[in-house]
């Protein structure tokens, strides 16, 4: 399995393309051989494709929130990650309380993965705990990922009491990409390593489902973002080195 980091992690370094482009070779040293974007600080497309080809590294996907996608032009947005070479445009959050919500959703990234397939992207949807809450029996997780592949927050998925391994092998068919995090019981994330989640558990089954990726990420990292996921690939590199 090859190592990704959502850059997320890194925001409080990052303004603008120079900033963007500079936390870019910092992650690469680290030993990241691939990034998912949380918005790209005004690059443009072209230079920040040649920038990621120049580091060696491979633009796994990107976020963008549900409201973000219907306040903006979807097309214009696809069209921007497909000049800069991403494989995976992914949902980052969306509301999930009421049926009606996860309907639109599901409605929503269905015609979202129509035009991404082809412009030669798929699609996802990353998840938090609360599509793991039953509304009528039904969980809102098992609905999305009926119409839109999963992106799989495996931390928050632990913090929503599943048993995250096997979920992911009762799901793999519907699971494209995996978010490798770390944390307590009740919702705060920290460096892998340095939480409750089953990381190695985790990882068998990313395994075992041939997974190509996981991407790491901390939501709130400490102190800094590139002082937290050098600790993740640190981690990674000695304690689960069998799986990279």
């Amino acid at each position: 399995m090859k190592i990704a980091l959502q850059m997320y992690s890194v925001r409080d370094a990052v303004k603008d393309e120079e900033t963007l482009f500079a936390a870019l070779e910092k992650v690469r040293k680290m030993g990241y051989e691939g990034v998912e974007f949380a918005g790209c600080f005004g690059a443009d497309p072209e230079k920040l494709r040649d920038r990621l080809k120049e580091l060696g590294l491979t633009a796994v996907g990107c976020h963008e929130a549900l409201r973000s996608m219907e306040a903006g032009d979807i097309d214009q947005l696809l069209a921007f990650y497909q000049k800069v070479g991403v494989k995976n445009f992914v949902c980052s959050f969306a509301p999930t309380a009421a049926p009606a919500e996860v309907e639109h959703l599901c409605g929503y990234m269905s015609m979202v993965k129509e035009k991404a397939e082809k412009l030669g992207m798929k699609t996802g949807y990353h998840n938090h705990y609360h599509e793991f809450k039953e509304m009528d029996g039904v969980k809102p997780i098992d609905k999305i990922s009926a119409c839109c592949p999963l992106e799989l927050d495996t931390y928050w998925s632990f913090v929503a009491g599943e048993d995250t391994g096997a979920f992911i092998r009762q799901n793999r068919e519907r699971i494209g990409l995996l978010h490798l995090k770390d944390g307590s019981r009740d919702g705060h994330p920290c460096a892998i390593g340095e939480g409750e989640a089953d990381i190695r558990a985790v990882l068998e089954a990313a395994r075992d489902m041939g997974a190509e990726w996981v991407i790491v990420e901390n939501d709130n990292p400490v102190p800094d973002g590139f002082s937290d996921v050098a600790r993740s690939m640190d981690t990674l590199k000695t304690k689960f080195a069998d799986f990279l």
